[in-house]
């Protein structure tokens, strides 16, 4: 039986790797060069992308942020060689927080509050997502004055001549915004002072059950005494 010959197929094969490897550097180099005309042409034309958003809060020290940041994206329209440039330099968007900002705010986005790169040709037509809600802890710190909760006697022999003085008259506290609201002034702790000098005296502030750091938490009483001169000491009758 005669064997089957398969020239046409093995000369059409060396054909196409004829046709594709023949002048081959040419061939790369006019793809090269196509490529290069396309990548040109398409970065001049107009297009749009969505790129991802900067989202940038400044807050003062009192201020701390509770929840994640969302991802933010725009959909920017401008040259293809500008918008390629936000890849490396995203757009951004800035807020500013102080410490009368709410526990919970909810910012509404608009185009207008990305901010381009300087040198990037290009203008946002829309911002995702629309909205977006956000928690802080705001603390706060304030001067409240201290109340007396002292009762103060004087020694065998003295008197108190005025009023007792708290040094210092009053004390800072600091903490979440809504504790500090809380506390209007601060007593020291119940105690009995017997005093016989004009010496001054620490005592305690009481700050049970407060959700706030109180500074100092320690204050000195000053007690204006006076030795009694109305009373004699006795004398002895004369054996």
């Amino acid at each position: 039986m005669p064997t089957p010959v398969h020239r046409p197929r093995t000369t059409l094969q060396r054909r196409a790797i004829s046709a594709v490897t023949e002048r081959l550097p040419l061939k790369v180099a006019a793809l090269f060069f196509a490529l290069l005309l396309w990548f040109v042409v398409t970065a001049e034309e107009p297009t749009e992308e969505r790129v991802e958003v900067r989202f940038n809060i400044l807050t003062d020290s009192m201020v701390e942020l509770q929840s994640p940041l969302p991802r933010v994206s725009a959909l920017v329209v401008g040259r293809g060689r500008d918008l390629l440039k936000l890849y490396s330099a995203p757009p951004l968007i800035r807020r500013r927080v102080s410490g009368d900002t709410p526990n919970a705010v909810t910012w509404r986005l608009l185009p207008t509050d990305v901010e381009i790169p300087i040198g990037v040709d290009a203008r946002v037509r829309e911002v995702q997502p629309r909205a977006i809600a956000l928690r802080f802890e705001v603390r706060a710190s304030r001067m409240v004055p201290v109340r007396s909760a002292l009762t103060i006697r004087a020694d065998s022999g003295f008197h108190i001549v005025d009023a007792p003085v708290m040094e210092p008259e009053s004390v800072r506290v600091t903490g979440r915004r809504e504790e500090v609201e809380k506390v209007d002034s601060l007593l020291t702790t119940i105690t009995i002072l017997t005093v016989r000098d004009s010496t001054q005296q620490p005592v305690a502030l009481d700050t049970v059950g407060l959700r706030v750091r109180v500074t100092p938490a320690r204050v000195r009483v000053h007690v204006h005494t006076r030795r009694d001169t109305s009373i004699r000491p006795s004398l002895k009758p004369a054996p």
